[in-house]
């Protein structure tokens, strides 16, 4: 991968392009680093009642809106944060998903999807009994990012 900077006068506003063959998971994380800028490093906040607690994102299994709230689900605990579900989706590492609008899954904990008739996916865990539900707009996004599972694992 060859990379170039370009100096540019006051007048133009700094961008940063990135061609590629394809979407990896790669290119994900790399975009994503970019878009996050000075924030890069800084890692959510969880809360149980009036402690905060410091989890890694690996433990974390989902997180998932409750009315107002968003919570992390790790496998026996959920903790509150005080973010809102895209604010999160745009930090978070490329072994996260969206999986339906009020949810967003860690491909690394995924046990089974089981597709519904209607469209919805129930999505299992391992080792834990939590579970949440999916949507058929983000279905074809999970798919993905399940079959390159691997690359997160060995990482």
């Amino acid at each position: 991968m060859r990379v170039r900077i370009e100096r540019i006068g006051d007048e133009r506003p700094e961008e940063v392009v990135i061609y590629c063959r394809e979407t990896t998971p790669e290119v994900e994380a790399l975009a994503r680093r970019i878009r996050q800028g000075r924030d890069e490093g800084q890692a959510p906040s969880f809360f149980k009642g009036d402690r905060e607690v410091y989890l890694s994102l690996k433990e974390i299994l989902f997180f998932e809106t409750d009315s107002d709230r968003v919570f992390a689900h790790t496998a026996s605990d959920a903790f509150e944060m005080h973010m809102r579900l895209y604010e999160l989706e745009a930090s978070l590492p490329g072994y996260f998903v969206r999986a339906s609008r009020s949810a967003i899954v860690s491909i690394l904990h995924v046990f089974s999807i089981q597709k519904g008739l209607t469209g919805v996916s129930q999505i299992s865990f391992r080792q834990t009994h939590k579970e949440v539900y999916g949507s058929r707009m983000y279905g074809n996004e999970l798919s993905r990012k399940m079959k390159e599972r691997y690359l997160y694992e060995n990482a």
